[in-house]
């Protein structure tokens, strides 16, 4: 079972399932590591995870995933700070939005001057499962050396209704196709976990919050 306290490390790997505040996170020379957000449970989360990327060749993952319900709130900054050369840092978040929730994200990338030949990207995807639901996604940008590659991108919207059809089409029930949808949503994250003991347990959270909102 997952740890019940706000961060577990396991093999480089930071889960972060609690946030009011700050949190910040120092990455040294050549460290790598992944970090993976999971807000799942019902209740607001509200704050900024830095990711104070300090050293050379350091290399990191940021991987989101949240479920929001009923009227939950989410208030989420990151930051991406790179501060010396030949860092990567590459963060994808994917949300999904019952009911009247709301998520309001801002990811910040900064590259310094001295983070030369550094990689940055950053990724939100967000699918709204009701007309209620609400989501603000701002990526931005702060460039301060030449030799850098970055690029950001958001997308907010609903599921395909062409795929809900062809599932439909095969006997599979709506609530069932959604289900299957949202789950393949995700797999793109859990497969970048490198631990897949880890995967495996988020997966089940996952499918359980999917089941008692979707199924019950």
């Amino acid at each position: 079972m997952l740890a019940k306290n706000s961060i577990m490390n396991r093999q480089n790997i930071v889960l972060i399932n609690e946030l009011n505040g700050q949190k910040k996170f120092t990455i040294l020379n050549r460290e790598e590591k992944t970090f993976v957000i999971f807000f799942i449970d019902i209740k607001d989360y509200n704050g900024r995870i830095l990711f104070d990327i300090q050293g050379s060749e350091a290399k990191i993952q940021v991987l989101g995933l949240i479920i929001a319900e009923e009227d939950q709130m989410i208030n989420l900054f990151t930051l991406q700070d790179h501060k010396k050369k030949k860092s990567i840092s590459d963060l994808l978040i994917k949300s999904v939005l019952f009911g009247s929730s709301r998520l309001n994200f801002e990811g910040l990338v900064r590259i310094r001057k001295d983070a030369q030949q550094s990689n940055a990207y950053q990724k939100n995807q967000t699918f709204l499962m009701s007309h209620h639901a609400w989501a603000n996604s701002r990526p931005k940008l702060e460039i301060l050396a030449n030799d850098i590659r970055c690029t950001h991108g958001a997308t907010i919207g609903k599921i395909n209704p062409e795929v809900l059809y062809y599932l439909k089409a095969r006997g599979i029930s709506e609530e069932s196709a959604k289900k299957i949808v949202i789950e393949g949503f995700f797999q793109e994250i859990l497969n970048r976990i490198p631990d897949q003991k880890i995967a495996d347990e988020l997966l089940k959270k996952i499918k359980q919050k999917i089941n008692n909102i979707l199924l019950n």
